[in-house]
């Protein structure tokens, strides 16, 4: 990842952070490889890719098989919480977790909008590496 993808998901991170109803973010590889966090000190960010790459996983996979179309989200809802499990472009992911009374409408929207920056962000990035090896 070049010196400005970093600086630029971490500050997609604290646009979502800035949400009342959003208590952390990650960003995750597909394999489950830790991009970016801004997570509480009590969450693992590692361990939290890891599992919401494999919940994006299986997602996907009954997506397919039950002829659902492409995935979008998955959430996992505990009387805590929830864990939004959202793609964002080809390689990433994006993890939310909010607050179970939280508004939707507005968390949602704000996850689309960071969805759609981190989506562009790594696109441009994957560009700049191909040219490099060019």
């Amino acid at each position: 990842m070049s010196l400005d993808a970093g600086p630029r998901l971490q500050a997609v991170l604290a646009e979502l952070r800035r949400v009342p109803d959003i208590l952390g973010a990650t960003i995750a590889r597909r394999d489950g490889i830790l991009i970016a966090s801004a997570l509480a000190k009590s969450m693992d960010p590692r361990k939290i890719a890891a599992m919401a790459a494999a919940i994006v996983g299986t997602s996907e996979m009954a997506a397919t098989e039950m002829g659902l179309g492409v995935f979008n989200q998955s959430i996992v809802d505990t009387h805590i919480g929830k864990l939004l499990a959202t793609g964002a472009g080809e390689e990433a992911i994006l993890i939310t977790m909010v607050r179970n009374d939280a508004n939707m409408g507005l968390v949602l929207l704000s996850v689309d909008r960071a969805v759609q920056s981190i989506a562009a962000i790594l696109d441009a990035e994957s560009e700049v590496s191909a040219e490099a090896t060019v």
